[in-house]
């Protein structure tokens, strides 16, 4: 019997080195589906109400300029509750981020830990938006 430990010993040490190595890697964030800014900008133009467009950069640039009708949201690392962002209308949540990933996260965290179901990244973000010349208010 120990003859036959000492002949599977190397399969063993890879073996737990490739379980070690998959516990380590970071799981996936959500696939949240993304939104055109000229789609987002129709939306805005006919008034509707079954959206809400969400800004999550920092209070402080959200006062300097933001989307048209959009409300602050400010990224956090971990957040402690949803505010009073309504369940019922689809978020488009945005940022000014290389890879939007404070959008994403906040996405990712709406989702699993509050349970919201329509939540959407504007393409491009806060940078596109204003390339593109669409509407911005500043408070």
């Amino acid at each position: 019997m120990v003859k036959q430990m000492k002949r599977n010993y190397p399969w063993l040490l890879c073996f737990l080195a490739l379980a070690c190595l998959l516990a380590a890697t970071p799981v996936a964030a959500l696939d949240i589906p993304s939104i055109a800014p000229a789609e987002v900008k129709k939306m805005i133009e006919a008034q509707g109400t079954d959206f809400l467009v969400v800004d999550v950069q920092p209070k402080e640039v959200y006062e300097e300029g933001h989307v048209k009708g959009a409300v602050s949201f400010p990224w956090e690392t971990e957040l402690k509750n949803s505010g009073n962002l309504p369940k019922d209308r689809t978020l488009i949540l945005y940022c000014d981020c290389a890879h939007e990933e404070d959008s994403i996260d906040t996405a990712t965290q709406l989702v699993e830990k509050f349970g919201y179901k329509n939540v959407k990244l504007l393409e491009g973000g806060w940078s596109k938006w204003q390339q593109l010349g669409y509407p911005v208010d500043k408070k």
